[in-house]
């Protein structure tokens, strides 16, 4: 017979698979109802308009200032005596930490064993001094935005005599629990000159509202949407008109509002962080394709997004932080507030689980094997320094409010050139299908085999070499689906003269102008020519200038050589200029002649009907007025009278 023993340690398994069993049940009947219930919305709502944005709207106190303070001021960073005193006394006298459970690594957290080697670096072996002058590296300002002194980095680019590279601006977006100190491993890397680039980088790198140094809001409200004015009204300031964007996390989402909302004026948007987080189809397409994966992601990819029971478990366990931030971000702000301990183990754990979920199982969170305790630290910093834990988390819940979610920004179409570059162990991946459900021109996704969330710190030389190379792609872009401009006056014209030569018309800048298209074998043809004559002889000095175009869609009325028509026009005594041979309508209509039936339209239709039709063009190169054939050019004396 069996034993108990044996029977339990048989039925264990069936247990754990009958657990396991019920909560993908729980999950999917938790989860399904959600993008089923944003399709049936999306479907009948149809696609959302790009919303209409208050670029004024005030988030600073009150009362607004009547002439507010628009002065660039520079900044630097400051870890005073007071600061770093207080912060030494709190490390010291910390309370005891639970000791961690045993093998559980940072599973339930950050390790208190290993929390208590970073704490004793930070009061001890951390140099403030040198960090202070290592952030201030690069110069940085303030600014007032609609109420919010905001703080930036901007470095320019290295000059290279050789090079001679463009300088294009590019604006980095960081996250949270990010900082500003994201980049610093980065600059240098894009503000270097290339040989195989013919563009280096100008960068801006604002301090989101409510982070590091830049002010929070004084009232709810500013979300994503609201942020991504804020900094589209800080490149203005700084007269920076068009420039790309880089961002990954929450950055991520603000450069992607810029590009959706200002199109105008970004000429690109690079992400770390392609996710479209809130377009239900994108839900809904990942959800199905938990039973037919090869549908929705390439074979080499699928283990990014399925299975997907495991990978949604895995974010509701990495999601907890979000739950909090988005419903009570100034109870949780608190606590950070009044403990250097309990802020870096709250931002820290971030950085090892969200490089690679692996990390986890190790007590260290294997965070030096990627990170130094300085860097991290420094980031660290820049939140205690500036007080600000509280007012960046806030984010959360202006992101998920009623308010944004009504803007449905992730389902406006973005026609801004889009690419992104997908890390192995970042918390989201989405296929190039769902990203082109937004962006229209998504050009590329670079898939890397490595690296996690903090690319811009663990990654610096990939994320660069990718964000030259989309840059790269973004003007190429441009160039080859750059819009016709439509010539303004008849300035934007190259025309030949009789004898071959280009005659540029800006040179009749100022001048009163007849265009007319002329025949020599025409019955309208000697009357033309002597009035013709006379109108110049009359008003040349009054700036009169008469183009003639020699045509033969006619009646075959100007048949002869160009040598041949000069001759003719020679005997005639013509005093005007005389260019080449043209087609005055047709596919092969003279663009000059196009634009001047379009400014100036005919009877019934735009087309020519015959020799000697007149065009009068004012002293702006501008086509004013339109006559037929049939209208001497005696008769014309009178509407000139208007242009002198």
């Amino acid at each position: 017979m069996k034993s108990k023993k044996d029977k339990a340690k048989k039925s264990a398994p069936k247990q754990e698979r009958s657990l396991a069993l019920r909560y993908l049940v729980f999950i999917i009947l938790a989860v399904l109802p959600i993008p089923a219930a944003y399709c049936v919305f999306y479907i009948f709502a149809g696609q959302p308009p790009v919303p209409e944005m208050d670029l004024k709207t005030w988030w600073g106190p009150y009362p607004i200032s009547q002439k507010p303070d628009v002065s660039i001021r520079p900044f630097k960073i400051e870890f005073s005596d007071v600061i770093v005193n207080d912060l030494r006394e709190r490390l010291l006298h910390r309370r005891p930490f639970a000791p961690p459970l045993e093998d559980a690594g940072f599973t339930y957290g950050f390790n208190s064993d290993f929390l208590k080697r970073m704490l004793d670096f930070w009061q001890n072996k951390y140099d403030f001094k040198q960090r202070e002058q290592f952030l201030n590296q690069y110069r940085q300002f303030l600014t007032n935005i609609q109420g919010l002194d905001i703080h930036y980095v901007h470095v320019k680019p290295k000059p290279d005599a050789e090079l001679k590279s463009v300088a294009v601006p590019l604006l980095l977006l960081h996250g949270w629990p990010g900082s500003v100190r994201e980049f610093y491993e980065m600059i240098p890397k894009l503000t270097t000159p290339r040989a195989q680039h013919d563009f280096v980088f100008e960068l801006f790198i604002p301090s989101l509202p409510g982070f590091g140094f830049s002010q929070g809001a004084s009232r709810a409200g500013l979300g994503p949407a609201e942020i991504a004015v804020v900094l589209h009204n800080l490149m203005q300031r700084l007269g920076v008109t068009k420039y790309y964007i880089q961002g990954g996390d929450a950055g991520h989402a603000i450069g992607s509002h810029m590009a959706t909302l200002f199109p105008e004026n970004v000429l690109g948007f690079h992400t770390n962080f392609p996710v479209l987080t809130f377009n239900p189809y994108a839900h809904f397409y990942n959800f199905l394709g938990q039973f037919w994966p090869s549908l929705i992601v390439e074979p080499e990819l699928q283990s990014r997004m399925y299975p997907w029971d495991e990978k949604t478990k895995y974010l509701i366990e990495e999601s907890g932080y979000m739950h909090i931030q988005a419903t009570k971000p100034d109870t949780i702000g608190t606590a950070l507030t009044d403990s250097p301990a309990g802020l870096a183990a709250y931002i820290l754990e971030k950085f090892s689980t969200w490089t690679d979920p692996t990390f986890r199982k190790a007590g260290d969170g294997h965070l030096l094997s990627k990170f130094s305790l300085t860097s991290l630290l420094d980031n660290v910093m820049i939140y205690w320094t500036s007080n600000s834990i509280t007012t960046s988390m806030r984010l959360y819940a202006e992101t998920f409010s009623k308010k944004q979610q009504s803007l449905r920004l992730d389902e406006v179409p973005t026609v801004v050139p889009t690419w992104g570059i997908k890390f192995k162990h970042e918390l989201i991946f989405q296929p190039d299908q769902f990203l082109r459900l937004k962006y229209k021109n998504y050009l590329h996704s670079t898939v890397v085999e490595a690296g996690g969330h903090f690319a811009a710190l663990e990654h610096p030389d990939i994320l660069a070499d990718d964000v030259f190379e989309a840059v790269e792609a973004f003007r190429h872009f441009h160039a080859k689906n750059k819009p016709e401009q439509k010539p303004k006056t008849i300035y934007d014209f190259t025309v030949k003269d009789i004898n071959g030569n280009n005659v540029n018309l800006d040179k009749y800048k100022g001048y009163v102008l007849i265009i007319v298209n002329v025949a020599s074998q025409c019955g309208y043809t000697d009357n033309h020519y002597k009035e013709l004559n006379q109108l110049y002889d009359k008003y040349a000095e009054k700036g009169l200038r008469i183009l003639a175009f020699p045509c033969n869609q006619f009646g075959n009325q100007e048949p002869g050589s160009l040598k041949d028509i000069l001759t003719f026009a020679k005997n005639k005594g013509a005093k005007f200029d005389l260019f080449e041979k043209v087609e005055v309508n047709g596919e092969n209509a003279h663009p000059l002649w196009k634009f001047l039936k379009e400014a100036q339209s005919g009877m019934l239709t735009n087309a020519i009907k015959w020799n000697f039709s007149k065009f009068i063009v004012d002293r702006n190169g501008v086509p004013v007025e339109r006559f037929g054939p049939s209208t001497s050019p005696a008769a014309l004396e009178p509407r000139l009278a208007r242009y002198w």
